[in-house]
């Protein structure tokens, strides 16, 4: 009887301890999925907080973007009207200096003939 009692006694210790690690196992589980849940909530929160601050830099930032667009175009304008006035007004004095030089050359000898 000694013997049946042993292995009555191993038998119900194994039993527990099948119990015992399969709830070991289920809260690994439970805990790992608490985990996983965790931080997805964590990702999503940080995520639509750093999405938040783009936009707030978006629009904070974004009439600079068409004001320095506007400023630059003013800008060439007005170098484009002082570029048209210094020609016009120089306008006769190249003419005359093309007339000059087509009718009245300069006879040179060239650098190759010594």
């Amino acid at each position: 009887m000694s013997n049946q009692n042993g292995i009555a006694t191993l038998l119900k210790a194994e039993k527990e301890a099948h119990e015992i690690v399969s709830q070991a196992r289920k809260y690994r589980q439970d805990k790992l999925k608490q985990a996983k849940t965790d931080a997805a909530t964590e990702i999503a929160t940080y995520k639509a907080k750093k999405d938040q601050e783009l936009k707030d830099f978006e629009s904070k930032n974004a009439g600079g973007v068409g004001e320095l667009e506007k400023n630059a175009e003013s800008e060439v304008q007005v170098e484009l009207k002082e570029i048209e006035k210094t020609a016009k007004d120089k306008q006769d004095d190249i003419i005359k200096l093309l007339v000059d030089a087509v009718t009245t050359p300069a006879p040179e000898l060239h650098i190759n003939v010594a």
